[in-house]
């Protein structure tokens, strides 16, 4: 069955609520735009590595929610909220190998720790991508709580409201920035059928200019892919997309997107739905 829809239906659009403009070179601010389906576009320097700054504690969170102390998974949820580095040095001293262990798993290469989080590199698309694969895995629920929630102001005092939570549906962000406030900031938000990075060399407020110049929120949403059977239609799809996070990231990445799979039963004449 899975085989016939696969042939019938073929590569299905993207489900596109926003993308990067087609002329997005960089340069300050590296930007991402990754969708469900695996497909995604991005300025030329999205995988350039940059300073991951505090989105490095999206994946020591995820890594202690999955793996850690009953304790330290507490303390997750306000760790994103509030953007806390003391927490974030406690979990990451407690366990340094989270940050590499994610990177790896989730098949993110040009992330790494670099001897503590508040070094991690990553790159705009390895933190979309992240962020999107992740969205609906229940382990990472208080880490989509608290972009959901981020408060206005972190434990630092530096307001969260700039950059890709200025993009329009933005449902939760994390922010990032460098301790003088100035030479770096990055944020990645979700919305509808989205996840959209940004990582400056500057200031939030061109953090924010360049989110707002670089990506395209005018694109129109496409209805998931379905297959007809008869009367009756099915929801597909990507099959790599509801793999658990332990597969190999080299499995992973070796599933075409075009691979699709029933995404839930069928609907039509006589059938709920």
């Amino acid at each position: 069955m899975i085989l016939a829809l696969v042939i019938a239906v073929g590569a299905a659009p993207a489900a596109e609520a926003m993308d990067v403009k087609p002329d997005a070179a960089g340069g300050r601010t590296a930007v991402a735009v990754y969708h469900p389906d695996g497909s995604w576009t991005g300025s030329r320097d999205a995988h350039q590595p940059r300073p991951a700054l505090s989105l490095s504690k999206l994946y020591l969170g995820y890594w202690v929610l999955r793996y850690g102390h009953p304790g330290d998974k507490g303390q997750v949820e306000h760790m994103i909220r509030v953007s806390s580095d003391s927490i974030a040095a406690h979990l990451d001293r407690k366990y340094p190998q989270a940050i590499d262990a994610v990177a790896r798993d989730f098949g993110l290469r040009n992330t790494a720790r670099r001897g503590r989080w508040g070094n991690t590199a990553t790159s705009a698309y390895d933190v979309a991508k992240f962020v999107s694969v992740i969205r609906n895995d229940p382990v990472a629920a208080p880490i989509i709580r608290g972009m959901r929630t981020a408060a206005p102001v972190a434990q630092d005092g530096y307001r969260q409201d700039y950059g890709t939570s200025r993009l329009p549906g933005a449902e939760g962000t994390k922010f990032g920035w460098s301790d003088n406030r100035w030479s770096y900031t990055a944020s990645v938000s979700f919305g509808p059928g989205w996840t959209a990075a940004a990582m400056t060399v500057g200031d939030k407020h061109a953090n924010t200019n360049d989110a707002l110049a670089l990506i395209d929120p005018n694109l129109p949403w496409r209805a998931p892919a379905t297959s007809s059977l008869g009367p009756y239609s099915v929801p597909l799809v990507p099959l790599r997309d509801i793999l658990p996070p332990q597969v190999p990231y080299q499995i992973r990445d070796a599933v075409p997107p075009s691979i699709l799979v029933p995404a839930g039963p069928p609907t039509g004449p006589g059938l709920p739905g």
